[in-house]
């Protein structure tokens, strides 16, 4: 009697040791490329909250003055990196806000114009135009404010 080997096929689930790493391989592939595109976008980002805090920080200024009916001077320390609301008549420090660097997706650099800072009369009238620029990297945006305290964001 002859006796006839047959061999069954057993499937089995799962996958190989090279599938699995070629797999690993194309998703850190991916990763390595979308990652710049990442981190700029959240640089982007941080940098637009910041230009809406110090918008908002120049608009408190004009509306210290028409609530204490007082001139105020905005400055901003570039050894710091802090904005100061001062009284004028007094000194006493109305408010204070760092815009300086948080870690390494932060500002990079903050331009005042002019560079003293400017005074905010009780008739709404500050002695210059304002101009604060700030940039990480390649995005710059900058805050503007007229003599007569129009703020905007560009």
């Amino acid at each position: 009697m002859s006796q006839t080997n047959t061999h069954r096929r057993v499937w089995r689930g799962g996958f190989t040791a090279v599938e699995m790493l070629i797999v690993v391989t194309i998703i850190g592939i991916m990763v390595a490329s979308v990652m710049p595109r990442i981190s700029r976008i959240v640089a982007e980002s941080r940098i637009r909250s910041l230009q809406h805090e110090v918008a908002a920080d120049v608009e408190r200024a004009f509306a210290l003055v028409q609530r204490q009916h007082k001139p105020v001077t905005v400055t901003y320390s570039t050894t710091t990196n802090v904005i100061t609301i001062t009284d004028r008549a007094s000194g006493t420090v109305l408010f204070t806000d760092y815009i300086g660097r948080f870690d390494t997706m932060s500002t990079t650099d903050v331009t005042f114009s002019p560079s003293g800072g400017i005074t905010i009369y009780p008739m709404g009238i500050a002695t210059a135009a304002l101009t604060i620029t700030i940039t990480n990297g390649n995005f710059t945006r900058t805050i503007t404010a007229s003599r007569a305290g129009q703020v905007t964001k560009s």
